[in-house]
């Protein structure tokens, strides 16, 4: 498998220009109209091409969406007196019109989209308008949180921050984080190339209209023949970037709040939930931790609230406990008045037109703005980044990065107005850190919280969350739709303010609703409380048992998520996906409450308060039920799920192998890599299936790359009444274990249905997993395959 090192990839956070003029490029076919137009089609790769229209005095726009890399290509050209035609190895035929320039694109014979190539102008605004098939479902757009399906939409594509927000708010539609794309169901995408202000509108024809002053251009992304959602944002991440493997600690607990004021209390909120007994691996700091809310943009420890925070950095690690700290876009100048002043005299501020300062007014108050187009400002924030992480900061947190207050009045040092340059802030920002780490701490996985920016964000090792949402019913509704959308743009990391952030002073607690939002947040990309009150668990202690149980649940599925992540690291696939991700299900295209965790695992939270049931819709196929795995069902359909409180949903496809820790954690430090327990689910006459889990070393930020990394590579093949289980492994990196132990579980399947236990040609007997379901335990070691055969008394049903 190819991995490509972003880090040697130079491409500027604003804009590449250049001359609208036939390119040399032997992937490249070109026409010029009869009106001066000059059409340019080039492939990007066997599945993707670029599409620019232009006249000869025009500029073109190359942005940072992409890393701009070209792959050398290996398709066929055709031309006639009519038309020239690219075809790529992916099967995408591009057909473009020698003397109208009109491109259309077509696959397996059918025409998925078309270009008539007129561009119209109306004021500062550009518009492409292109005809599209009559079969899509379109998702994507960066952060949605009104609908998971599009079409019919128009969107806003210029990022917003949304307080306190609910599910059926019109607001939600446009949210923190927007990006110019759409995939398609029927396998394709489509990206403009673009991150200035703008509207996109899902209908037939499906129009884009910019603020951009050059000419617009797109990309079109090809999944494959017969491909699927799965394939279009495979092609999209391989065209955007993936964001490199998270840092361990990052897939455990993290626990937050708005805000932790002193050291003592920090330290004390650790160790309460230690003492309960709550697994945790981080904590992240709000804006107490340099002072108090005018103190914005100090970027500087308060020595009085936290004197001894070297050693209390240290003293958390010591624990296994990673702190993150937050800062913002905002310099203010009351608190932070001499890092305005100094920034200010520099010409490292934001600007106005005729060159002075321009303030701006947040929420704290009167202050001045990072200009992140800036390189000495980008330098400067590097060395202050450089200086907290040196002390034993582990992570960050990039607050207000929409960015949440930028006058349409401010213009940036690169000549960009606001609104042109608005929604890449985060992006640019998000780099800052990200080059940082690159440069002075190459060998430490990077964790940017992130909630602002653009298309290709996860480049950057950013973990976005879905901003400030109300401590509600309504506001845990939209979720599920946000992380699908999210995760299909590109960020596989989307995830949420566990507990709802926004508190109603009537009501600052509701303990149902936390804990349904617990569940849900167990089955997330990330794992982190946060509210402005009452955000830990341990402030619910009617229900704590559950809540801690749930937590444990976090860390018990470590293997199987970290397998997620390998997926997102190397493919680009997100780790939550719709039920439609890998077939043509037209009754799946428009399901919004319920998800894939991975392929196999199908969660279905419950969102309504007082629900104790609820309709769960399935998928082809047998699906065995997680919580009962005795009871299976056979999709596809719709069952009522009963679901008291302590009861989260989920059903496991059949023949799924699902790997778990098999013991408890306190941190993720203590993970062992020698031991795991596989839940293997077969079902049925005759069933076959295959899982790939992923392992390194954890730490590496190179693994990848320089394939220092396993495969355990598990089958399994139920053949009337016989089952038979392999697993090999492929690959090595420094300190993997030789031998491990596997203990296999049998969800559902009592002891007493086998007759004999053959592993690697030895007799053994079987045992009862937790004095139940049929397991047993063998060593395996990682030079030779292994093998168990089962011979049953009857067949499975």
């Amino acid at each position: 498998m190819r991995f490509i090192n972003l880090v040697a990839v130079v491409v500027t956070a604003t804009a590449l220009l250049a001359s609208c003029q036939d390119s040399q490029n032997p992937g490249t076919i070109s026409t010029t109209t009869p009106n001066g137009r000059t059409v340019t089609i080039t492939a990007v790769n066997d599945h993707s091409v670029k599409v620019t229209n232009c006249t000869a005095a025009d500029t073109t726009v190359t942005t940072q969406a992409t890393p701009g890399i070209i792959q050398p290509f290996n398709g066929k050209i055709q031309k006639t007196t009519s038309a020239t035609t690219m075809t790529l190895p992916s099967g995408l035929e591009i057909r473009l019109d020698n003397t109208t320039g009109a491109v259309s694109f077509v696959a397996n014979g059918t025409e998925l989209l078309a270009d008539n190539a007129i561009r119209t102008s109306n004021g500062n605004l550009s518009t492409i308008a292109l005809a599209t098939d009559s079969c899509s479902s379109f998702y994507g757009a960066g952060e949605r949180g009104h609908a998971l399906k599009l079409n019919g939409d128009t969107l806003t594509v210029y990022n917003k921050q949304n307080y306190g927000y609910s599910a059926g708010e019109k607001r939600i539609s446009q949210m923190n984080i927007s990006m110019p794309l759409v995939l398609s169901d029927q396998g394709y995408a489509l990206l403009f190339d673009d991150h200035a202000a703008a509207t996109l509108t899902l209908t037939n024809p499906l129009t884009y209209a910019s603020e951009c002053p050059s000419p617009l251009s797109y990309f079109f992304i090809y999944g494959g023949n017969e491909s699927h959602l799965a394939d279009a944002a495979i092609q999209l991440a391989e065209l955007t970037g993936r964001q490199e493997l998270p840092p361990f600690w990052a897939l455990g607990y993290i626990t937050s709040k708005y805000g932790y004021k002193t050291e003592n209390e920090a330290r004390g909120v650790i160790d309460t939930l230690k003492m309960y007994g709550y697994p945790v691996d981080g904590i992240v700091l709000d804006l107490y931790w340099y002072g108090t809310e005018t103190d914005m943009g100090r970027l500087e420890w308060n020595r009085k609230q936290w004197p001894t925070y070297r050693q209390m950095l240290s003293d958390l690690k010591e624990k296994g406990i990673n702190t993150v700290l937050i800062s913002q876009p905002y310099i203010n100048k009351k608190g932070a008045v001499d890092n305005y002043n100094l920034l200010a005299e520099k010409g490292m501020l934001a600007k106005d037109s005729t060159g002075r300062t321009h303030d701006v007014t947040t929420w704290v108050g009167d202050a001045g703005m990072f200009d992140v187009s800036n390189p000495d400002t980008r330098q400067w924030l590097a060395n202050r980044y450089k200086q907290l992480t040196d002390e034993g900061v582990g992570g960050w947190w990039g607050d207000l990065g929409e960015p949440e207050v930028h006058p349409e009045t401010i213009v940036h040092h690169n000549g960009m107005t606001a609104r042109q340059y608005h929604n890449v802030y985060g992006n640019v920002w998000s780099k800052i850190i990200y080059d940082l780490y690159k440069k002075s701490f190459p060998d430490t996985r990077l964790m940017t919280l992130m909630r602002g920016g653009t298309t290709g964000l996860q480049r950057y090792s950013v973990f976005p969350w879905s901003t400030d949402v109300s401590r509600s019913w309504g506001g845990l509704r939209p979720q599920i739709r946000i992380m699908l959308n999210s995760g299909l743009s590109g960020l596989g990391y989307m995830s949420h303010d566990v507990g709802g952030f926004a508190v109603n002073p009537e009501l600052p607690t509701d303990p149902e609703l936390y804990v349904r939002w617990m569940q849900l947040g167990v089955f997330s990309p990330i794992l982190r409380t946060h509210a402005q009150q009452f955000a830990e668990p341990y402030h619910y202690p009617e229900y704590e048992p559950l809540l801690r149980e749930l937590i444990k649940t976090r860390y018990r599925w470590l293997p199987y998520n970290y397998t997620l992540a390998y997926e997102n690291a190397s493919k680009g696939l997100p780790l939550v996906r719709p039920l439609n991700f890998r077939n043509h299900d037209e009754t799946l295209s428009d399901i919004d409450d319920q998800y894939l965790w991975g392929d196999d695992v199908l969660v279905a939270p419950v969102l309504e308060k007082n629900a104790k049931s609820r309709t769960v819709i399935l998928p082809d196929g047998i699906w065995v039920d997680y919580n009962n795995p005795e009871i299976s069902y056979q999709g596809p359909g719709k069952i009522n799920y009963k679901a008291p409180l302590n009861v989260l949903p989920m059903l496991v496809r059949a023949g799924a192998f699902i790997p778990q820790t098999g013991y408890d954690l306190e941190n993720t430090s203590g993970y062992d890599a020698s031991h795991y327990t596989i839940l293997y689910y077969p079902r049925g006459r005759e069933l076959t299936t295959t899982y790939t889990m992923f392992e390194d070393d954890r730490t590496s930020t190179r693994s990848l790359q320089e394939n220092k990394y396993a495969l355990l590579q598990f089958h399994g093949i139920v053949n009337g009444r016989q089952i038979k289980i392999g697993m090999k492994t492929t690959g090595n990196y420094p300190g993997m274990p030789r031998q491990k132990n596997i203990t296999i579980v049998f969800p559902g399947i009592m002891p007493d249905i086998v007759s004999s236990i053959e592993v690697d040609g030895v007799n053994i007997t079987p045992t009862a997993y937790e004095h139940k379901w049929l397991s047993f335990t063998a060593a395996v070691s990682a030079d030779k395959p292994f093998e168990a055969i089962l011979e049953l008394k009857s067949g499975l049903k």
